[in-house]
């Protein structure tokens, strides 16, 4: 037995959402299911929207920035998704986890980065993406900074490049960008 939980619809009018939302309502009806009513809505997707999440993405029309005339579904991290990554850094860079050693606490992150940029790589996700190594790289310097008993003052020298030395991963050059007319996927030498 199969089960889906989450689905979006799209649709051209309101009028033609409505009518799919009964459909889909009358179908799972019949299933002995129903929807979540705090979830199921109707969004018009138009420039300047509030857009909507689903599967840890967030979804919005937006107008090209260099291309004024093309607009588009842009999708990226959804906030939700943003303060998991976040509280997951937090986690494994925690004070409690100071006897942990420094490698095996880079081992950790790098395999929680990884799966997280493998995921959310298919989209426009390039800003999140440097908040996040940049957020990872800060959370690591605080770790080795207390694990070392070094005193904040001596935290800002020499930092550029201190992840990188350690060995944490980069995840510049992680996102595939979707493009009018090609498939979704990374070109073979850049799968990691």
């Amino acid at each position: 037995m199969r089960y889906a939980d989450d689905i979006v619809v799209m649709c051209v009018s309101e009028q033609e959402a409505v009518r799919a939302l009964e459909a889909l309502t009358a179908l799972l009806g019949e299933l002995g299911l129903e929807p979540k009513l705090e979830k199921t809505r109707i969004v018009h997707l138009k420039e300047g929207g509030e857009g909507f999440d689903f599967l840890g993405f967030h979804h919005r029309w937006v107008r090209a920035q260099r291309a004024r005339h093309v607009q588009f579904l842009m999708r990226s991290p959804s906030r939700r998704a943003m303060q998991h990554v976040r509280d997951r850094l937090r986690e494994l860079t925690a004070r409690s986890r100071l006897l942990v050693s420094v490698e095996q606490v880079v081992q950790e992150l790098n395999r929680f980065l990884r799966g997280w940029a493998g995921y959310f790589r298919y989209g426009n996700s390039a800003r999140h993406f440097r908040t996040v190594e940049a957020y990872a790289s800060m959370r690591l310097q605080l770790f080795v900074s207390k694990r070392r008993r070094w005193a904040r003052r001596h935290l800002g020298r020499g930092v550029h490049g201190f992840a990188d030395r350690l060995g944490l991963l980069t995840l510049d050059g992680w996102v595939v960008a979707p493009r009018p007319n090609r498939p979704w996927r990374a070109p073979p030498n850049t799968v990691r």
